[in-house]
């Protein structure tokens, strides 16, 4: 317990550091898009979190594995809806490693007042909702809307809150007016692990982690409000099967005191 208690203030310590170093660079790349330059400024934005991520996942001894990233599209003039489930708070982290090109988040209001975290979602075309207020809700899903039309990904986690072992909790599906109000591809992605790793204990334990990629979903701007339950029934199977895969993965590489009596 005490060696996981050092562990863990160590790696707190690390992403402090860590995330401290990108204010320099986020705002310089903040200068950059004032010129004109947005596209490039994003493209260097991710690519400065991507590495802290890695950074910080190579310092918490977690074990990652990326699977179906062939199944992203390439990309296009409008950009994707990538809907994943949200087990702990690391996964954001796991995102930005797995995804592999710019994309913000639709994020709860809550974030904004978390220092750094904040500061990557702006600077990466994050949106901030405020859960409580339908219409606030509403409002900022449809400027994500807006900004997949113009090439920018998106990603959201549709369940609401994190499961914390709870398994895939239901989808709310408003969220997927993000996808049928853009005409943009929903690209399912599966996450387990991150819990285990760390919210189930609030100490840091190396473990594997996984992301995975499903089929992508095809939607276009003709679909109305009766297909969002369609969509979002259709995410949800594919994600669902998708950690079926990767339970019997992690069920074999887990060690006792952390699987099911």
């Amino acid at each position: 317990m005490i060696k996981r208690f050092f562990i863990t203030a160590y790696v707190f310590f690390v992403i402090t550091i860590a995330a401290a170093t990108i204010i320099p660079v986020a705002v310089f790349l903040g200068l950059i898009s004032l010129i004109g330059l947005r596209k490039t400024s994003s493209e260097l934005m991710y690519k400065s979190i991507k590495t802290i991520s890695l950074f910080i996942l190579f310092c918490t001894g977690f074990k990652l594995t990326v699977s179906g990233a062939e199944n992203i599209p390439p990309r296009g003039k409008t950009g994707l809806c990538f809907v994943c489930n949200h087990t702990g708070i690391l996964d954001v982290l796991l995102l930005f490693i797995a995804i592999g090109r710019p994309f913000g988040f639709i994020s709860k209001k809550e974030i904004m007042y978390v220092p750094f975290i904040n500061l990557w979602l702006v600077l990466l075309g994050g949106i901030f909702m405020d859960r409580k207020n339908p219409r606030k809700s509403f409002d900022a899903i449809k400027r994500g809307a807006e900004k997949i039309k113009k090439g920018h990904s998106m990603a959201i986690f549709p369940e609401g809150t994190r499961s914390r072992g709870q398994g895939l909790l239901p989808f709310r599906t408003g969220s997927f007016h993000l996808a049928t109000d853009s005409g943009a591809d929903i690209v399912p992605v599966a996450l387990t692990g991150s819990y285990e790793a760390f919210e189930k204990t609030k100490l840091v334990h190396p473990r594997p982690v996984y992301v995975s990629f499903g089929k992508t979903i095809k939607t276009s701007l003709t679909d109305g409000g009766k297909n969002r339950q369609h969509f979002s029934d259709q995410a949800r199977a594919e994600i669902a099967e998708l950690l079926e895969l990767q339970q019997d993965e992690y069920g074999r590489l887990r060690p006792p005191s952390l699987r099911a009596p």
